[in-house]
C-alpha cells in the first residue's frame, strides 16, 4: 500500500490521495488557477487537498473554493512550523504548485518547497515557469503544464491522482535529481544561478 516514506499508493478510486501545496496566498502562486483545476476533476476520483501558507488572497480564495464546491475537500493550514510541513510532505501523496507570472511582473525563481518536496520522494506537479524547468524535467522528476491552464492542469491532477505507479516514479527519479544534482553540499553553485536566473524571489521569498 505505501508508495514511499508516507506515500500511499491509492488511485482516488477507492483511498483518497493525499494532495498537498505550500506557498503564500499571491497572485504569482496561480492558486486561482489551481481551484477550478479542482473543481473539473471527475467525481469518481477521491482527493483531498491540504494548503499551508498565509497572504492577502486568502479571504477571497476560500471563497472561490466554497463557490466551486470544493470547502469540503480543502484543508487551509495557514502558516506553519518547518518541521510540522516536513512531516506534511511525507505524509501526502501529490505535491502541486501552479505557479505564474503576476500582472505586476513578479514572480517565482526556483521554489524551494517544490525541492523540499522532492527531497521527501513526493511526485511534483508544477508550472513551466521561471526557473522550475531547471529542476523538474516533465515526465522524468515530475509534471510540468503550461502557467494559467487550469484545463491542462486538471488533466495532469486527474493522471496523477490515478496512478500510484507513475507517482511513485516521479517521486524517487525528483529525489535522487535533488539529492544528487542539486543538494547543497555539492550544488550550491548550480543553485545560486538558477536562484539569480529566476529573479530576486528565491528562498525566502517564494513560500
Amino acid at each position: 500500500e505505501r508508495a514511499g516514506i508516507g506515500h500511499l499508493a491509492h488511485d482516488g478510486g477507492g483511498g483518497r490521495v493525499r494532495l498537498l501545496s505550500v506557498g503564500r496566498l499571491v497572485e504569482k502562486k496561480g492558486y486561482d488557477d489551481l481551484l477550478p483545476a479542482l473543481a473539473a476533476l471527475p467525481e469518481s476520483l477521491h482527493w483531498d487537498l491540504t494548503h499551508v501558507g498565509g497572504g492577502p488572497l486568502a479571504g477571497k480564495l476560500k471563497e472561490q473554493a466554497a463557490s466551486l464546491g470544493l470547502g469540503a475537500r480543502i484543508a487551509w493550514r495557514g502558516p506553519l512550523a518547518q518541521e510540522e510541513i516536513l512531516a506534511l510532505y511525507r505524509q501526502s501523496d501529490l505535491f502541486v504548485l501552479a505557479s505564474r507570472i503576476a500582472r505586476s511582473g513578479d514572480r517565482d525563481g526556483l521554489p524551494n518547497v517544490l525541492m523540499e518536496a522532492q527531497s521527501q520522494g513526493l511526485a511534483c506537479l508544477a508550472t513551466a515557469v521561471a526557473a522550475i524547468p531547471e529542476l523538474i524535467e516533465d515526465g522524468v522528476s515530475g509534471t510540468l503544464v503550461p502557467p494559467g491552464d487550469p484545463a491542462r492542469l486538471a488533466g495532469a491532477l486527474a493522471a496523477l491522482i490515478a496512478d500510484p505507479d507513475q507517482r511513485a516514479r516521479l517521486g524517487r527519479a525528483g529525489q535522487a535529481r535533488v539529492r544528487g544534482e542539486f543538494d547543497m553540499n555539492r550544488g550550491i553553485d548550480t543553485l545560486d544561478s538558477l536562484f539569480r536566473a529566476g529573479g530576486a524571489n528565491t528562498l525566502a521569498g517564494s513560500l
